[in-house]
């Protein structure tokens, strides 16, 4: 503090807050009388550094790769399994701040911009910076594959999303680790964060994430087709020609294997452009094999998209009786277990549907 506030007349306080995290030499005094290690903060931090143990300096070094906030799990996941005492005292120490409750409702710790300076130096001369950046990214693609996890029902949806804010930082830097240096990793990883990112708003930046991602992967396996499901979904929203391309990509390069919830679902979102192109009578035979499919596996989540495809293509064709009976067997459907806005949208689908045939008492049920 006592360094900043000698630079506020020179610099003037919003130029000196706007450049505090670029560089530890702009926090110097010109005080001689005062210790070496008062004089510049970058010599402040370099005497605490000097005074911590081995395993201390080792994990300080390490924490440098996280670009937010962090947990003491994920510390312990990237600076090993005997940091946490270690993170505990760099606190005692302020080399970190304090634990604040983030948005998940977790306590996560941090580093100042300015001490994270400092510590990436000595990763980078240490020569640990790949191995760190390699764990950061294999426990963003456990947090991520967690969370895509939970929010695949509507009861663990909005906690998955707050854990995914709080790492939103953690996530993205690992990704763009990741595709340059384990595109496996940087797949699974864009895989897992597009439902999220979808769901916030972010289906532009899904999508790039997920086509850098998909460039040297091997088309037809599992992952490839996961990423194309995913594709579609992100790109629905302003171009249905593309979304069926990825539709179609996905269902054609799973013909003839075991059933699997991608192959359903990709079904069901190829019907659904299907219904939003006009053409109904297609839309309804791939949404009925898609529903055969979802059942057989059984994913509820594929069920009730096809049952919503199969409602919507009765009532745009007219036939709000079907409408009515497809969308009612959807409702039926534990909400519990349905990812997304599918339930809401059934029931949508139903009051809709029932209120065109005049029952209101129904649909205001419904």
């Amino acid at each position: 503090i006592e360094l900043a506030a000698a630079r506020v007349e020179s610099l003037g306080l919003d130029h000196l807050a706007a450049r505090l995290g670029e560089s530890l030499w702009l926090l110097t005094s010109s005080d001689r009388a005062a210790a070496g290690r008062h004089q510049s903060l970058a010599a402040t931090v370099d005497w605490s550094y000097g005074l911590l143990a081995e395993k201390g300096q080792e994990a300080f070094r390490r924490l440098a790769v996280f670009p937010g906030s962090f947990t003491l799990e994920a510390a312990v996941a990237v600076a090993g399994n005997d940091a946490g005492p270690a993170v505990l005292h760099l606190v005692d120490c302020s080399l970190l701040t304090p634990p604040s409750t983030g948005p998940d409702g977790r306590a996560r710790y941090a580093m100042l911009e300015t001490v994270r300076g400092f510590a990436r130096d000595r990763l980078i001369e240490a020569e640990e910076e790949d191995a760190a950046s390699r764990r950061m990214a294999q426990y963003a693609l456990t947090v991520a594959a967690a969370a895509s996890a939970a929010a695949g029902s509507s009861t663990g949806e909005l906690a998955a999303g707050h854990w995914l804010d709080a790492e939103d930082a953690c996530l993205r830097q690992a990704l763009a680790w990741s595709l340059d240096h384990d595109r496996d990793t940087a797949l699974r990883l864009a895989i897992a964060v597009a439902y999220w990112r979808n769901v916030r708003g972010r289906h532009v930046e899904a999508y790039a994430q997920l086509s850098a991602a998909i460039e040297r992967a091997v088309p037809g396996t599992a992952s490839w087709c996961e990423a194309q499901y995913m594709m579609a979904q992100c790109v629905g929203r302003r171009d249905q020609g593309a979304a069926m391309a990825h539709y179609k990509g996905a269902s054609a390069a799973l013909e003839g294997k075991p059933p699997s919830a991608t192959l359903a679902r990709a079904l069901a979102g190829e019907s659904n452009a299907l219904n939003l192109l006009g053409r109904y009578d297609e839309s309804a035979a791939i949404a009925a094999r898609a529903l055969a499919l979802a059942r057989e596996i059984p994913d509820p989540t594929a069920e009730v998209f096809a049952l919503l495809c199969l409602a919507q293509a009765c009532q745009c064709a007219n036939d709000l009786d079907g409408a009515i009976a497809w969308a009612r067997q959807a409702s039926r459907i534990d909400p519990a277990t349905i990812a997304g806005d599918f339930a809401r949208d059934c029931w949508t689908m139903l009051a809709v549907a029932l209120t065109e045939v005049g029952d209101l008492d129904a649909a205001r049920d419904s």
